[in-house]
């Protein structure tokens, strides 16, 4: 069966109906190996996501749908209308609007600012992100061990956290608030996509906007906090920004592994390999050292 049979016989259970009333409009850009579409039930619009091969490694749909139901209330991302927790299928009004991967103007730099804000200074409640089990629970889907590169950096930045990062207060976070799940819609931004959801440092979710430039980052940095970041500010996202290309150096290195290089026409050996080097440079800005 195809990814575009899947989706019309999923959309004939969700919503009841029989398949000439489901349309495939396109696919969604963006994402490593999750299936998300477009799709129109009885003309209206749709986004339905199936998760990719080995991504039931990477998610918890259980959590996912906990964190999407505690998130409610904040009225900051799409409408479900139905999550299997069992398959990670997920199926939300869509949300018309650009998503600022495609376009950004200095505006949406305070949209974004405020919708973080909203998101972390409601103290909601939630399971934790686990930044350390996380790694060696990703670690462990690998048939062959990580670089000894790898787990030098990966131990320099245990100890950064240990000695230094984990007296800091979480909330809970995005945990991917890069620019693709960002959407400026027509009548507000929408913050879309949260499979990694947890408890975190908020300083995390500002880390993750800077994902296409870590420029980005820097520059949400200041309209976030509203004054003049610190160098120890600029410290902390780059810690966390290290800790995210090391987390998703282990999954790329995993989709090509399983074959998801080839399959979906991705080098994942050589972005496994961007992320590392990126890790590297910035372990050396925090440091001090140059660059």
């Amino acid at each position: 069966m195809s990814i575009e049979e899947r989706i019309i016989k999923t959309a004939c259970h969700v919503f009841n109906l029989p398949a000439d009333d489901i349309k495939i409009d396109s696919r969604f850009k963006g994402g490593m190996s999750n299936y998300t579409y477009l799709i129109y039930v009885k003309n209206h619009p749709y986004v339905i996501r199936i998760i990719g091969e080995g991504g039931e490694h990477l998610v918890n749909p259980h959590t996912e749908k906990t964190h999407l139901k505690t998130i409610e209330t904040l009225n900051i991302s799409s409408d479900v209308v139905y999550f299997d927790v069992k398959t990670g299928i997920k199926v939300s009004k869509y949300v018309e609007g650009t998503p600022l991967s495609v376009e950004m103007s200095d505006e949406d730099y305070h949209d974004v600012a405020k919708i973080l804000k909203k998101l972390h200074d409601a103290k909601l409640t939630g399971a934790d992100y686990d930044l350390k089990g996380r790694l060696r629970r990703y670690e462990k889907l690998l048939k062959t061990l990580p670089s000894p590169h790898y787990y030098q950096l990966k131990m320099a930045w245990l100890t950064l956290y240990d000695n230094y990062y984990i007296n800091y207060p979480k909330v809970l976070c995005h945990g991917d608030a890069q620019r693709s799940n960002i959407v400026k819609g027509n009548d507000k931004t929408y913050l879309l996509d949260w499979e990694f959801t947890g408890l975190n440092d908020p300083y995390y979710d500002i880390a993750s906007f800077g994902n296409i430039d870590f420029k980005d980052a820097e520059k949400l940095l200041e309209i976030y906090l509203e004054r003049k970041p610190s160098s120890k500010d600029y410290e902390r996202i780059r810690f966390y920004r290290m800790y995210q290309v090391l987390q998703w150096h282990i999954v790329a290195s995993y989709k090509h592994e399983i074959g998801l290089s080839e399959k979906l026409h991705l080098d994942f050996k050589m972005i496994a390999e961007k992320y590392l080097n990126f890790a590297d440079y910035l372990l050396k800005l925090i440091k001090g050292e140059d660059v």
